[in-house]
């Protein structure tokens, strides 16, 4: 495990080594705008087994993934113009939605289900490196599950001092801590499914409810 304390003088070559871990397979732990998160490549069988195994999270709970656009988004999912303009209103930000998937990724990360959890991270350092990619990447809270997310380096170590799955962690300093809002879109009107940084009246007030 490498870990490297992000600054604006590494930037570049950081980005460069979590990318290349990435796309060989590899497990990485960066900074978001919420939490400290796992990320790798959604596409990647092994990689997603390694996620499940190091978070000790059990299998039917799917994984959400990261992408970089709305566009993107459309890409990985039935998104109509009515909620890709929704989307443009809360994106990026801490908000996860759920909508019919389209496209191949393995059934392992969704659990076997036509549903996926997308989001786009209100991250500098996240949407640089989604840049680099045509592929969504998987992303879940740094932690064992069940137990709080980390929002620091030491609670990132806490969880995964021995974990030798993961390849590389990111110092962002501390994070926010707060988790994203999860919203279930695949019918006409969105659920709340867990309550995040945006309440329910904020999301009433985007969708002119």
């Amino acid at each position: 495990m490498k870990i490297v304390q992000l600054s604006d003088k590494n930037a570049g070559e950081v980005l460069a080594d979590v990318e290349e871990v990435i796309r060989n397979g590899g497990i990485a732990i960066v900074p978001t705008d919420t939490v400290y998160g796992i990320v790798g490549d959604a596409r990647n069988e092994s990689a997603i087994e390694k996620v499940f195994s190091i978070k000790n999270r059990p299998e039917e709970k799917a994984f959400p993934v990261f992408i970089g656009s709305v566009r993107d988004a459309r890409r990985w999912a039935y998104i109509s113009d009515t909620k890709a303009a929704f989307l443009e209103k809360v994106w990026p930000g801490a908000m996860t939605v759920i909508f019919q998937k389209k496209g191949y990724l393995p059934p392992i990360l969704t659990n076997n289900k036509n549903t996926l959890g997308l989001r786009m991270p209100d991250s500098a350092f996240a949407l640089k490196l989604l840049s680099f990619f045509d592929f969504p990447i998987l992303q879940t809270s740094a932690n064992i599950s069940s137990s709080p997310p980390a929002k620091t380096l030491d609670e990132v170590l806490s969880y995964f001092q021995n974990e030798d799955s993961i390849d590389y962690v990111v110092d962002g300093g501390e994070l926010p801590g707060s988790p994203s809002t999860v919203i279930d879109f695949t019918s006409d009107h969105p659920i709340v499914l867990r309550s995040g940084i945006v309440t329910k009246e904020e999301l009433d007030r985007l969708l002119g409810l």
